[in-house]
């Protein structure tokens, strides 16, 4: 059975609204105000996704549950025509909770989107750039169990498990105009995979206002289970046929790093980077289940390696309540001589803001973050002619909201 590495770039590319790769770090109200800056400072249930070793200082049982809404703008050109995302709102949830079994030992359970991808544009019938993709929604949802033991009195690791369950919907078309209706075909899958993460935090005694953290993610294999609608009883000129498909496809690995400063009780400062290794990502690969000598069209990616730069800080201005300040900047992995219309964005600047009140057991943080995206001119592959493409007036709005209790 021949492969078909179908239009699905959309597995590795970002929310249109979030990471200039793929991943995604709103995790909290509290990390999202302080840029995502919470790795080697105060410890939250909310550090299972962040730094999982911190979940050791945490006492007792501890839950938190949040969610994050984001909207979106971006204007995607292509051949001199140029059109908009329609106007959204997507929502991302999460839950952690951990317990502390004895005074060397935590465990914890963490639910939250690591991926995620939305987005239809406006007139896209006639418009070129839909043979690349007009609409697209990729959800995805990590389970990790987690396990940290306190080391010694200065340092703390952990270990934890993903499941992540994805699911996905692109829709393209084969050639725009007043046939789109009938040239357009939708792809939708869905699978689970596995990887995992070590993390540590060191607080060292020579050094008691400082701290370090860092955390390593796996790469995680993919394995999809799929349908191909062309919506043509005999396909098309591409021989795109109605069946079922199925695929794989390896997320990259990441190394995540960040050193705190407590310059006195009420301060914390916190500075902090991410690096993904993007360039392992070629291509997705796609095959049909029951049909044999179909065609092989390849949709190569040309990512390169990037890094994500953050600062965050902190100030208790009062028993009870906190103030929040974050900044980050998103190094976005596309190759200009490869661009598509799904992630219509180039480097990031992204300013967040929050608040934190803390009552007895009762915790609530909120956040706002907005995202000013930097321009990008280039062209598509040789796969689709090397065609011009431009983003341009790229910016998202975050607001996120997180409950805490502890037990």
């Amino acid at each position: 059975m021949k492969k078909l590495a179908v239009l699905l770039s959309l597995l590795l590319l970002a929310d249109i609204s979030h990471a200039a790769g793929f991943a995604l770090y709103e995790f909290s109200a509290r990390s999202t105000a302080m840029g995502g800056a919470a790795m080697a400072n105060e410890a939250e249930a909310a550090s299972l996704a962040s730094n999982p070793a911190l979940i050791t200082e945490l006492t007792g049982t501890q839950a938190q549950m949040g969610i994050t809404a984001v909207t979106a703008h971006a204007k995607t050109t292509v051949a001199g025509q140029s059109r908009t995302l329609k106007d959204d709102v997507w929502l991302l949830p999460n839950f952690f909770i951990t317990h502390k079994l004895s005074d060397d030992v935590s465990v914890g359970l963490g639910g939250f989107s690591r991926y995620g991808l939305g987005g239809e544009y406006k007139n896209w019938q006639s418009w070129p750039g839909s043979q690349l993709a007009y609409h697209v929604k990729l959800e995805t949802f990590s389970f990790t169990p987690t396990i940290a033991i306190k080391a010694s009195e200065e340092l703390s690791v952990a270990m934890g498990l993903e499941a992540m369950v994805i699911g996905f919907t692109q829709k393209s078309t084969l050639m725009p105009g007043a046939m789109a209706d009938r040239t357009s075909y939708k792809i939708s899958g869905s699978g689970v995979s596995w990887g995992g993460n070590f993390s540590f935090i060191y607080r060292p005694q020579w050094a008691e206002k400082w701290a370090l953290g860092a955390m390593y993610r796996t790469k995680v294999k993919q394995e999809l289970n799929g349908r191909i609608n062309a919506g043509m009883e005999y396909g098309d000129p591409l021989n795109i046929y109605n069946a079922d498909a199925k695929g794989s496809i390896a997320l990259p690995d990441s190394i995540s790093a960040g050193i705190s400063f407590r310059p006195t009780e009420k301060w914390t400062l916190e500075a902090g980077i991410v690096g993904t290794f993007w360039s392992s990502y070629d291509q997705i690969l796609i095959e049909y289940k029951d049909m044999e000598n179909t065609p092989t069209i390849h949709n190569q990616k040309d990512y390169k390696d990037a890094y994500r730069l953050n600062l965050g800080a902190e100030y208790k201005f009062h028993p009870n309540w906190a103030a929040r300040a974050g900044y980050v900047y998103d190094k976005s992995p596309i190759n200009e001589k490869s661009m598509d219309t799904l992630v219509p964005v180039d480097d990031r600047h992204i300013a967040s803001l929050g608040v934190g009140y803390t009552n007895g057991p009762w915790s609530v943080d909120v956040a706002y973050a907005h995202i000013f995206s930097k321009d990008l001119s280039g062209t598509t592959s040789a796969q689709f002619r090397n065609q011009p493409v431009e983003y341009s007036d790229g910016r998202s709005d975050m607001y996120a909201l997180t409950v805490g209790y502890k037990f």
